[in-house]
């Protein structure tokens, strides 16, 4: 039914690399030739000709699809009724031996659905649990743990591609995407305002070496190395908190501190449209209140700037050496195993 498999990712440690790899293996076994291809910044969305099956993984993000994948599927040439195939990467955690599978929410539809406006036929829709790799929050998987949840994923994939590829149907997760419209809320504010906040927790400690390998496998293009003779990486707006940074560090010199997140909830939490409708309203002006998204508007100008200065103040107190250890020292995430998907490489999944 198909002349070639194209399996598109979008990946930080190597989980959704994973499953495009799966898929292409399952391609080829079926005699379809397959290729795989890296979604990043900056790259051109490229088309999907007829005969082709087209595979889309990337991880989740706030129960849905993050910016750069669905900024890419907007972008695609239309499909004329190509074939896709979607499988968002959610969240898989395994403790004690008891397996606990992610919420992909919106992920897999929202994509299917910009697929099919354009133009493209969607033949399966899954989320695949892949071991968590959000190592600014916790302990990265252990190598059994990870392997077992990796088998499952493997088992799980292969089962879907080999169904697509005889010409079969299969759609998956319609409670998953239910519950995901019920926290589409709490997605809206993860993609509009969390993301970008998220973006500004990250700092290199004192065993950085401005090796800027960071900035080169950052597949968002978001780390700049700034400063003079010691340049340290600074994170920009850009972010998806990918985790690719902080995971594949060779000096484990990227951390998350508690002291930087509270600075950040403090500055952030203050109501400055509030302030200001108050002074307006003294003035005999206007009232924001009866402005709901003029008020919006306003406080979330005031937090992206006020997350810029605050951080770019942060950044250049970094380069005092005694403030690196001191925040490094402090950090929770200093004592996290790091995660990086088994079996894949830099070269793979990174480096340009």
């Amino acid at each position: 039914m198909y002349q070639k498999l194209a399996a598109f990712f979008m990946t930080g440690t190597g989980n959704s690399y994973r499953i495009a790899d799966w898929s292409a293996r399952i391609a080829e076994e079926h005699a379809i030739p397959a290729e795989v291809q890296q979604i990043k910044s900056g790259e051109e969305s490229k088309p999907v000709g007829q005969g082709t099956l087209a595979v889309f993984t990337y991880p989740t993000h706030g129960f849905t699809a993050p910016w750069l994948i669905m900024k890419y599927v907007w972008k695609l040439p239309q499909g004329r009724q190509a074939h896709a195939l979607v499988m968002p990467c959610r969240a898989g955690v395994r403790v004690k031996g008891l397996f606990i599978p992610g919420l992909e929410g919106t992920a897999g539809y929202l994509i299917a659905l910009l697929l099919w406006l354009r133009g493209y036929t969607v033949r399966g829709v899954m989320g695949v649990d892949m071991p968590s790799n959000w190592t600014a929050v916790h302990w990265g998987m252990n190598e059994e743990n990870a392997a077992v949840i990796t088998k499952l994923a493997e088992a799980k994939v292969a089962s879907l591609v080999a169904t697509v590829l005889q010409g079969k149907r299969h759609f998956d997760g319609l409670i998953q995407c239910l519950l995901g419209l019920v926290l589409v809320k709490i997605s809206l504010m993860y993609l509009i305002l969390a993301q970008l906040i998220l973006a500004k927790l990250f700092f290199a400690t004192d065993r950085c070496t401005g090796c800027s390998l960071c900035q080169k496998l950052c597949p968002k293009q978001a780390i700049r190395m700034c400063g003079g003779r010691e340049k340290r990486p600074y994170w920009t707006y850009a972010c998806d908190s990918c985790m690719a940074c902080m995971n594949f560090c060779p000096h484990k010199a990227i951390e998350v501190s508690p002291l930087i997140i509270m600075l950040f909830v403090y500055i952030t939490s203050i109501p400055a449209a509030g302030y200001l409708s108050g002074w307006l309203l003294a003035s005999r002006a206007v009232d924001l209140a009866s402005l709901p998204l003029a008020g919006f508007g306003l406080q979330y100008v005031y937090v992206l700037l006020a997350a810029a200065v605050t951080y770019r103040l942060l950044h250049l107190v970094l380069g005092i050496r005694a403030v690196r250890k001191l925040l490094g020292t402090l950090s929770h995430t200093r004592f996290f195993r790091r995660y990086q998907a088994a079996g894949v490489t830099l070269k793979q999944i990174h480096i340009r």
